[in-house]
C-alpha cells in the first residue's frame, strides 16, 4: 500500500485577531484579515471608532493579498500582516 508524504505545515500563532486600532486616515474604508477566521475580515468606517467585524458570503474566504474576499478555491495561504494601529484597551 502506497503512502503519500504530505509536508509539515507550522503556522505561526497569533496573540490576536488582527482586528486594526482604526486610528489613522488609512485605516479607513480598508478591510482588514482576521487572523483567526478566514471566513471573515475587519473594517474600519471611521477614524477613532472600533472596526466592524464582517463575514464573506457563503464559499468566500478573505484574500489579504487581493484585499476582497475570494471562492474558496481560488483563496491561498499567506502570512498576515499586522495593520497599522491595535485597538486600545
Amino acid at each position: 500500500m502506497a503512502t503519500a508524504h504530505l509536508p509539515i505545515q507550522k503556522y505561526k500563532y497569533y496573540e490576536h485577531n488582527g482586528e486594526p486600532g482604526c486610528q489613522g486616515l488609512d485605516e479607513v474604508n480598508r478591510m482588514f484579515r482576521n487572523f483567526w477566521d478566514p471566513t471573515a475580515y475587519w473594517m474600519c468606517d471611521k477614524q477613532g471608532t472600533r472596526a466592524r467585524f464582517l463575514r464573506c458570503p457563503k464559499s468566500q474566504l478573505y484574500s489579504e493579498e487581493l484585499g476582497r474576499c475570494v471562492h474558496y478555491t481560488e483563496w491561498r495561504w499567506t502570512d498576515p500582516k499586522e495593520p497599522p494601529s491595535r485597538p486600545q484597551s
